[in-house]
């Protein structure tokens, strides 16, 4: 449970910095970008090539298809609560739909993965989150033509993604039989160093992002997206389990994985197509809060073996 206290600190560490007025909110756009282009990619691809073997990907590609079919309940869900029940104009429709169906399985996940199954559960996670990556992207784009009007190519937008560009790559040469050993030993240490900047610089940009400012405009969407990211999809993981036939570390880091808070690009897309932001930024802070909670609790239930 370590890993939670820390994510805890980091994230006041960046409300603090930016209540004294030493990094603001145009800040996180830095330390996203350094994240996204140097940290990440450095990081999936040396963990992948470390850890991934071709014989494994089958087992592997089975988490993406899970997290995919969980985020398929939530979009639906989600869908059904937005239009029926809450009765959302298009745009809040739409960011409650986006921010409810992906979630935070990478600035979030990896950490907490990470500090709770070490590497092994972090390449799997990595798994986890190519299906995050892809559903935000594409479901962004959906969404965004539907409400804007905006003709873009989701194909192009995925390809462009650094992350995802490492993750490819890291499959091609999997597959080829290359490994991490061939490498000379000064390029492996720069991967490692480069590595380590993504949890800090992701917990510090989350403390900077994260405010509640905006929940007095979208509190009952932000407690119905808390409600279905923390509760609901998870439920739905927990029993979709038998399907998928995991072994027991896959199926807890795809439990895991499951009951992470709203991923932090959709109010990337947003500004982009228009969408409510003031719901995106209540939902996220009101959503990222309770999972500090919600997330050892499951993680709890999980190694009591009640799963």
């Amino acid at each position: 449970m370590d890993i939670i206290l820390v994510i805890i600190v980091l994230i006041l560490l960046g409300w603090v910095l930016k209540s004294l007025g030493i990094l603001s909110e145009k800040d996180k756009v830095a330390l996203n970008n350094a994240v996204i282009y140097v940290g990440m990619p450095a990081l999936v691809f040396n963990s992948m090539l470390r850890n991934v073997h071709a014989d494994e990907l089958l087992s592997f590609f089975k988490l993406t298809v899970f997290i995919l079919a969980v985020s398929a309940v939530g979009a639906l869900v989600s869908y059904i609560v937005g239009k029926k029940i809450l009765k959302l104009p298009p745009k809040s429709l739409a960011a409650f739909i986006l921010i409810c169906t992906c979630s935070n399985t990478a600035f979030m996940g990896f950490p907490i993965i990470t500090g709770f199954y070490g590497t092994e559960g972090f390449t799997r996670a990595i798994f986890c989150d190519v299906a995050s990556l892809f559903l935000v992207i594409a479901l962004a784009t959906y969404l965004g033509s539907k409400v804007s009007g905006q003709k873009v190519n989701v194909l192009k937008q995925i390809l462009k993604f650094p992350p995802a560009i490492a993750w490819g790559l890291s499959l091609v040469l999997i597959l080829l039989g290359f490994d991490m050993s061939v490498v000379p030993s000064f390029i492996s240490s720069v991967l490692e160093l480069l590595s380590g900047i993504v949890v800090p610089l992701i917990m510090l940009s989350l403390g900077i992002s994260l405010s509640g400012k905006y929940l007095k405009f979208a509190l009952i969407p932000a407690v119905a997206v808390t409600a279905i990211q923390l509760f609901v999809m998870p439920v739905a993981g927990i029993l979709a389990l038998p399907l998928f036939q995991f072994a027991e570390l896959d199926k807890k880091v795809a439990v895991i994985e499951s009951g992470m808070p709203p991923a932090m690009t959709p109010i990337i897309y947003a500004e982009i197509y228009g969408f409510d932001t003031k719901l995106i930024s209540a939902a996220t802070f009101l959503s990222t809060t309770v999972s500090l909670a919600s997330i050892p609790a499951l993680h709890l239930i999980i190694e009591a073996g009640l799963i």
